[in-house]
């Protein structure tokens, strides 16, 4: 599923805007000002929120605030979308409970990692802190990110890493090239050759594993027992 993005702004065009840059992926729904945003936020439940500081009725700030307040909305990551970039505007929004700062005009590529790495950061809270993940003769340490193969201690990067953990964590469950892109890539830099590549490699150095890293065409990869 689509994690959900809460966009405010009271500039309708600047909604359509990001709208049409995340709605690709990320499910996107829309407030006008801050008093629909704190609304919103309750009766949606949203994964990440972009704020706008300056706006009628109740401005981003303030928002922000008020969702930091209630028990059901004060884990959502927000990230404040603003062209007034003062000092004393980010220590108010941060003091008030504001994840990181953006300001506009800015690059539709830095907007996505930001996003994403706000995502990914939640995603790995949520998840349970588990110390060592197995899969036939293969174990992993979370705690020391080291990977062993029959004992043996295996030199893999940190996309190869991640990678694999995405795996480990739901062996059998298919894990789409979207979700690997979305929880391993943070700098924007990514397209389908790199991911081709980095799985390559990796295979390689899981030469002797007791597993399949299955390409299941059209929508991802899975981890199975070797036949």
């Amino acid at each position: 599923m689509k994690s959900r993005i809460l966009i405010v702004d009271d500039e309708p065009q600047i909604r359509l805007l990001l709208g049409e840059f995340l709605s690709d992926l990320y499910e996107t729904e829309f407030a006008s000002n801050g008093n629909e945003a704190v609304k919103r936020s309750l009766d949606l439940m949203p994964d990440l929120i972009l704020m706008d500081v300056m706006m009628p009725d109740l401005d981003g700030i303030s928002a922000v605030q008020k969702i930091r307040e209630h028990e059901l909305t004060r884990h959502i990551p927000i990230l404040m979308v603003t062209a007034a970039n003062t000092t004393r505007q980010r220590i108010a929004a941060f003091d008030f409970g504001a994840d990181d700062f953006i300001s506009k005009p800015f690059e539709i590529e830095e907007l996505l990692a930001r996003i994403r790495s706000k995502l990914s950061r939640v995603r790995q809270i949520q998840e349970p802190a588990v110390p060592e993940l197995g899969f036939a003769n293969l174990v992993m340490d979370t705690r020391a990110r080291e990977v062993r193969l029959d004992g043996v201690l295996l030199d893999l990067g940190p996309v190869e890493y991640g990678i694999l953990e995405i795996l480990l964590r739901r062996p059998g469950a298919v894990v789409s090239r979207k979700e690997i892109m979305e929880r391993v890539w943070e700098d924007g830099r990514k397209n389908d050759r790199l991911i081709d590549a980095h799985l390559s490699t990796l295979r390689k150095k899981l030469g002797t594993w007791d597993a399949d890293l299955q390409t299941v065409y059209g929508e991802g990869y899975r981890l199975k027992p070797r036949s």
